[in-house]
């Protein structure tokens, strides 16, 4: 659990984390586009006031126009909480600027400006906006936009707007975004939390089932749901587990049948000796009794040297001598080491050769462990084919393969039980032959030896009719 715990915590940490960040850089971001958006607005509605001024102060309707100005900039001041401010050029020569002497004390001068920058461009027939403070006595920040006076085609004055930057309520605007980041961040944060559980959910469930697996439970399981990766881990590992129980009951059966194969020679070979031993036995019969126990003997030296060869195979210790094999050689070899069992249970045996331009068959292989596979088919065969019955060997080219059948008429295998014949220690239940006089090894072997020499095998079986054991060898 505290894994799980640890993950979980790491997930939500992180997807919070992510969350906070981001929505606090959004925050910052649309904090900024807003507050860019109402200066413009705020500039946009001060240039079109400062252009009503304008064509007020031009259409001498409010008065002369050192009256009129008075009375607009008190009335926007009233209104918008606008001010305003005059300059003319110092020439003296606007017409407006002789009309304002009287109000001269109400127009700004030029040395009055914190920035006289700006009066120059106004008067240049620029329109301007700029934010701090206007005038060197000014206290406060103010949004200032500046726009020219025309007259005959020529600047005249310069009119001055000014708004201060603490009406926009930036403050105000920042927490109100700040309000709506929380506000998503709350329900965010609770879907982060589902999803942290429902990634770290699986992997929790997958180590508890490891760890129990690791305690020798190989039945635990754990639900698969979706598709994603998490589902596929989910699937791969009750693949994973059904393979490690298919593999502890193999290792439980083989145990079993390998206690078993050693025990019973062992407890024959025990018994003989032992009856010897305590006089039991005739003088005359104590031969056969030792020779009794030396046959179980020899079988169990058998059994264990197949034993060795399967594990060599499975963990890949065996080496290989792939060389060029004269197959028709090989197979009169191993087949001459039968006739004589073949005679004394009156089996017919051929050797079909191929065709006189087909006669020199070569195929690429160790030579020893193809006469051992060789060797074990036609031991399968003669061991389940009753007296009087054929075995045949039939070699032929197929492609760039040698094709090898082993052909028995004996009792067959029935459908139900070929998927099982070359797993370890099976013998089949039909079979008439004691268990003792086979240990179920020798097609788990022959299998496993054609597949590392590159080539395959595969069986085909009628209950009454036989048995066809069909090899594909790589050609040389």
């Amino acid at each position: 659990m505290t894994m799980g715990r640890s993950l979980f915590r790491k997930l939500l940490v992180s997807y919070l984390s992510v969350l906070l960040v981001g929505l606090g850089l959004l925050a910052v971001l649309i904090n900024v586009t807003l507050q860019h958006f109402l200066f413009q607005q705020k500039e946009a509605a001060l240039y079109r006031q400062a252009d009503e001024v304008i064509a007020r102060l031009q259409s001498k309707e409010d008065g002369p126009a050192s009256s009129s100005f008075e009375k607009i900039d008190a009335e926007y001041r009233r209104t918008t909480n606008t001010k305003m401010d005059l300059l003319l050029p110092e020439d003296g020569s606007s017409l407006l600027q002789k009309n304002t002497k009287a109000a001269a004390k109400r127009l700004l001068r030029k040395s009055e400006l914190k920035d006289p920058a700006l009066l120059e461009q106004v008067f240049s027939g620029q329109r301007i906006h700029a934010t701090g403070p206007f005038k060197k006595t000014d206290d406060q920040v103010l949004l200032s936009v500046g726009v020219p006076m025309m007259e005959d085609g020529r600047v005249v004055g310069a009119l001055f707007l000014h708004m201060p930057v603490q009406e926009f309520q930036l403050k105000e605007l920042t927490r109100l975004v700040l309000l709506v980041a929380i506000i998503i961040a709350f329900p965010a944060a609770l879907v982060l939390y589902w999803i942290s559980r429902k990634i770290s959910q699986p992997l929790v469930r997958m180590n508890q089932a490891a760890a129990r697996i690791g305690l020798g439970d190989f039945s635990e399981r754990i639900p698969v749901s979706g598709r994603d990766e998490i589902g596929q881990l989910s699937a791969t590992f009750n693949r994973m587990a059904g393979q490690l129980e298919a593999l502890e009951a193999m290792r439980k059966e083989l145990i079993s049948n390998v206690s078993h194969e050693l025990r019973t020679p062992l407890t024959s070979v025990r018994g003989f000796i032992q009856a010897i031993l305590e006089g039991m036995v005739p003088a005359e019969q104590q031969r056969k009794y030792l020779d009794y126990a030396y046959q179980e003997l020899y079988r169990l030296t058998g059994l264990l040297n197949t034993m060795l060869d399967l594990s060599a195979i499975e963990s890949g210790r065996m080496s290989l001598q792939m060389i060029k094999i004269r197959w028709s050689s090989l197979v009169e070899t191993v087949g001459d080491g039968f006739q004589l069992r073949m005679q004394e249970k009156g089996i017919a045996f051929r050797i079909l050769e191929p065709e006189q331009d087909q006669a020199r068959l070569t195929v690429q292989g160790d030579p020893e462990r193809l006469k051992q596979v060789l060797f074990n088919l036609l031991d399968n065969a003669l061991r389940h084919t009753p007296e009087g019955g054929r075995i045949e060997v039939q070699s032929r080219p197929a492609g760039d393969t040698v094709e090898v059948s082993v052909t028995d008429t004996g009792a067959g295998i029935p459908p139900a039980e070929l998927p099982y014949i070359w797993e370890r220690f099976y013998t089949g239940e039909a079979s008439r032959l004691s268990r003792r006089e086979r240990s179920g090894l020798g097609l788990t072997i022959t299998k496993q030896l054609v597949e590392r020499m590159g080539g395959s095998i595969e069986v085909t079986s009628e209950p009454g009719s036989g048995t066809t054991f069909t090899l594909r060898l790589p050609s040389g």
